[in-house]
């Protein structure tokens, strides 16, 4: 992702600015409040987002019957003292946790405290197994995601009514699925360039195996300059994804460009127009990644966005 790091900072920066004016903008509490209020204004504070220098990124893995999914925790070092808004990053097709490192950090010292984690099967890199990515398909990564917010949302550090969720490219498909499936427990959805073209990305490849019977898929084949399992074909040609779309409550935020030529912008256009509750914004001559230009549009339009 060239540019990347441009795009973090000048997120940090625009949300810099927005933390200063709020705090200057509140009022100072007084030595008169009585207890019953001081207990309020504790419970509130744990849950305001405080910017600060002093954060941790530590692993924190999550076990299933037949899985461990790797992933790591960026928030203020008092995090596990604190009941703080969470935002779950879900990473692209053949991406890792790793790509998000300095974006978790910046949120973090936002006040976020932000989870990010490898899918299984999600890469040739991941560290939660599956590298050979045979067994992974939007069903299995939505599974996957699934396991992640019962165990953050059971955590006390972790404010349950305030988990978001960030997903990019596939993973913003699985974020959706996931908001469509549980709207009761997405609070914001944000989606950057997601890979909504994937599931015409399948039938096309179906077709091109002479669309036989499911049974009759080869066990493995290329797909996206991928080798892949049947199970990614067969999966994503179950899925509906305009009426799983219509079923997402969440505001949500879609940031696509208009030269992506992974994901053609109109895809981003027609999701807009479904999901009940979405704003569109454009990157004109935008690409499939954030490079400078992307992030010119995509930083400010995210930190408004996340803003209460």
């Amino acid at each position: 992702m060239k540019y990347f790091w441009t795009f973090l900072i000048l997120l940090a920066l625009a949300g810099a600015a927005v933390l200063f004016w709020q705090a200057q903008a509140k009022p100072n509490q007084t030595a008169a409040k009585q207890e019953s209020a001081q207990t309020a204004d504790k419970k509130k504070a744990d849950n305001e987002l405080t910017p600060t220098e002093d954060i941790v990124s530590e692993e924190y893995s999550i076990s299933t019957d037949d899985r461990q999914l790797y992933g790591v925790i960026t928030a203020p070092r008092d995090y596990k003292n604190k009941n703080l808004p969470t935002i779950v990053i879900a990473h692209g097709f053949n991406n890792t946790l790793e790509q998000y490192e300095l974006y978790s950090q910046l949120l973090a010292k936002q006040g976020y405290l932000v989870y990010r984690f490898d899918f299984y099967g999600g890469s040739h890199l991941s560290k939660s197994g599956g590298q050979d990515m045979l067994n992974m398909s939007v069903k299995t990564e939505l599974t996957d995601l699934t396991q992640v917010m019962e165990k953050l949302g059971a955590e006390p550090f972790v404010d349950k009514g305030k988990i978001s969720l960030f997903g990019a490219s596939q993973g913003g498909v699985v974020a959706s699925l996931y908001a469509a499936a549980h709207p009761d427990r997405v609070h914001k959805l944000l989606l950057i360039f997601p890979a909504f073209v994937l599931f015409d990305d399948v039938k096309e490849t179906y077709r091109s195996l002479g669309s036989p019977a499911l049974d009759q898929l080869p066990d493995s084949m290329t797909h996206h300059n991928a080798t892949l399992g049947k199970i990614y074909l067969i999966d994503a040609l179950d899925i509906d994804i305009q009426a799983e779309q219509a079923k997402i409550t969440a505001p949500t935020l879609i940031i696509h460009g208009t030269d992506d030529s992974v994901v053609p912008y109109q895809y981003a256009v027609d999701a807009s127009q479904t999901i009940p509750n979405a704003e569109l914004v454009t990157v004109e001559g935008g690409e499939h990644r954030i490079d400078e230009r992307f992030s010119l549009a995509a930083a400010p339009a995210i930190q408004e966005f996340l803003k209460e």
